[in-house]
C-alpha cells in the first residue's frame, strides 16, 4: 500500500533528509542556539527521527512511550539551553522537510494515492503535535526545577 511506500521511502533517506534538516537548522537565525552543538549531533538527532518514524506510527505504540521519550527531550534541551521556541521550529522543520522531500519525488500517480498519502500526513500530524507538546512538557518541567 502506499502509506508503506512512503514510509519506506521515508526511511531509506533518512541519511538525505536528515542532512538536509541539519544544513536548515544551522543556517537559520531562529535556531542559531543550535550551532554550539556539534554538526554530527545535530545530524543525529534529524536521523532518529526519520529513521525511527515506522516505529512511532504505529498504531500500538504505546503513547507513554512517546511522551517518556520527548518530554526527556524537552528537558534535555533545556539543559543544553536551547530556547523552547527553537526546540519547537527544529521539530517543526523536520516535520517540513519529509514532506518537502515527497512531493520533490513526484511520488504520486493519481488521486487515491494523494488520498492515502493524507492518511500518512494525518499520522505524522499526530506524531509531531506530540512530540512537540510532551517537550514542551518536558522543557517547562526542566526549566521550573533550575529556580
Amino acid at each position: 500500500m502506499i502509506y508503506q511506500k512512503l514510509v519506506d521511502l521515508i526511511q531509506n533517506n533518512s541519511e538525505m533528509l536528515a542532512k538536509r534538516f541539519m544544513d536548515d537548522l544551522l543556517s537559520r537565525e531562529e535556531t542559531k542556539s543550535y550551532k554550539k552543538l556539534h554538526e554530527k549531533e545535530v545530524y543525529r538527532r534529524g536521523y532518529e527521527v526519520y529513521s525511527r518514524l515506522e516505529s512511532w506510527l504505529k498504531k500500538n505504540k504505546q503513547e507513554d512511550e512517546l511522551q517518556e521519550h520527548y518530554k526527556a527531550l524537552g528537558k534535555k534541551r533545556c539543559d543544553e539551553d536551547i530556547p523552547l521556541h527553537e526546540v519547537v521550529l527544529a521539530l517543526m522543520l523536520i516535520k517540513r522537510h519529509l514532506w518537502l522531500y515527497i512531493l520533490e519525488t513526484q511520488f504520486f500517480n493519481s488521486t487515491f494515492e494523494i488520498y492515502q498519502a493524507l492518511e500518512l500526513n494525518n499520522h505524522v500530524i499526530l506524531f509531531f503535535d506530540r512530540a512537540i507538546y510532551f517537550t514542551t512538557i518536558g522543557y517547562e518541567d526542566a526549566s521550573s526545577s533550575k529556580k
